[in-house]
């Protein structure tokens, strides 16, 4: 009698011959078997992709290897040991983007361990054979917004949604497509730099450099000489930047009133201007902080950036695109967040905006144990703080005598011009208005720490 069961190898040569791709993943999410269907539907040969470890991040571009694998992860049911499907994006090699649905079918060993995942590539619209994942609702969503991005504005970095997000779009591309300074406000850590890095990737000087100064960071002095040059002990009139660039400034109100009158002279074709600040240049300007002149010429075109508590309903997006960029990184890879964990996130006010939101979700990707990051896997500091409507009111503030009073005040406003000028003494001297000799003096009769200056250094970034 003939037996009933086949042989390995005629197993896979069935797979191999099957009209629908399929693929084998290991337990630790690696690809080791695709057939000729695949093959086809990525653009990609067996022998390129045997190997991939495919993490929880959705693709990017066509060629990308690490985005493909993306594609291919399975959702925590499939893990869990049950049958579970769910859609995905897959880029093939040419760039031609293609919604499908793959069903994920787990098997396990007599004692019940998995041994991997045989995954079956199906059209989108196809009847399932396997139930949905539930848990991959976020990362579709996530999916979905990329691909709008990708199609409509030719990039998927400026993640987010709502009328706000659109009108934030639709300012980027408008920038991008002209010459014009650019203004860009928002709080710290609201993304600012990641907009302007965005519109000279999109505009026509893409191939020209980006030059960035951070003006509260470095002294005037450095900034004149890297801006202007010294041409035989005297001040140049002209930007020393190659033509065709563009100068990234941050803060600009920052900038010395004399170089402020030098770069508004400069406004030409051959350099383009984008300026970034976190204050509030009508206020700057009134203050005589921020030239006429400069002010006119930037606010051609301002584009405002809102920080993270006016924009929650994107948060639990921005949260799972983050996971998925620490995800990138390597370590335990985690899918998305418990509903506790979301409402933590929500309950809290965010201060630093988007660049605390991404210390938090990697701090959670980082310390978490399971698939999905819970919310006891949140910093403390977040779990015990729900937001500026959950404090307690202020207590009645405490009636000092009036010397002590200054004293306070006086030690207050030098800690934080040190710290804006990065224990730069000259610069927090010039903030201040007063002699460095002078800020010497009151920092040694305050009592405070005199922190050594810090070396030359790339300017920091500022999101």
């Amino acid at each position: 009698m003939a037996s009933s069961r086949i042989s390995g190898a005629k197993l896979e040569s069935i797979w191999q011959h099957a009209c629908e791709p399929m693929f084998w993943l290991s337990p630790d999410f690696k690809l080791l078997w695709v057939n000729r269907a695949w093959e086809e539907l990525t653009g990609h040969p067996a022998e390129t992709v045997t190997g991939l470890v495919c993490r929880p991040h959705g693709p990017t571009r066509a060629g990308d290897l690490v985005g493909l694998g993306g594609s291919f992860y399975p959702p925590p049911e499939a893990l869990a040991g049950r049958p579970t499907a769910g859609p995905t994006l897959i880029v093939h090699v040419s760039g031609e983007r293609r919604w499908r649905r793959i069903e994920f079918w787990p098997l396990r060993d007599e004692r019940g361990g998995l041994l991997g995942l045989l995954g079956q590539v199906r059209p989108a619209d196809a009847p399932p054979h396997a139930p949905d994942s539930e848990a991959q609702r976020l990362r579709f969503e996530l999916l979905e917004v990329r691909n709008r991005l990708h199609a409509r504005h030719g990039f998927d970095t400026l993640i987010g949604q709502g009328p706000a997000h659109r009108r934030l779009l639709d300012q980027v591309g408008a920038a991008a497509a002209t010459s014009v300074p650019v203004l860009i406000v928002g709080e710290p850590g609201t993304g600012k730099r990641l907009v302007a890095r965005t519109i000279h990737q999109l505009g026509p000087r893409r191939q020209a450099p980006l030059v960035p100064f951070d003006c509260a960071a470095l002294p005037a002095e450095v900034l004149e000489r890297e801006l202007f040059g010294i041409l035989e002990g005297s001040h140049s009139a002209r930007l020393v930047l190659p033509d065709g660039s563009t100068l990234l400034i941050d803060d600009i109100l920052d900038l010395p009133r004399d170089l402020q009158v030098r770069l508004a002279a400069n406004l030409d074709a051959k350099v383009r201007l984008l300026a970034m600040t976190a204050g509030d240049p009508e206020a700057a300007l009134r203050d005589e902080r921020l030239r006429a002149d400069l002010y006119h010429a930037l606010t051609t075109l301002v584009i405002r950036v809102h920080p993270l508590r006016e924009r929650l309903e994107e948060l639990s997006l921005l949260a799972q695109h983050l996971l998925e960029r620490a995800n990138l990184r390597g370590g335990r890879q985690r899918s998305g967040f418990s509903a506790e964990a979301f409402a933590v996130l929500l309950a809290y006010d965010w201060p630093g905006n988007l660049r605390e939101l991404a210390r938090v979700v990697d701090e959670a990707h980082a310390t978490g144990a399971g698939d999905a990051i819970a919310a006891e896997d949140l910093p403390a500091a977040i779990r015990g703080s729900l937001g500026a409507a959950y404090n307690p009111p202020p207590l009645p503030p405490e009636v000092l005598p009036l010397d002590e009073l200054l004293t306070q005040v006086e030690r207050r406003l030098i800690e934080h011009a040190l710290q804006r000028a990065r224990q730069n003494k000259s610069r927090a001297a010039e903030l201040l208005g007063i002699s460095r000799p002078r800020l010497y003096r009151r920092i040694k009769e305050l009592n405070l720490p005199d922190e050594p200056e810090p070396a030359d250094e790339e300017p920091a970034p500022n999101a």
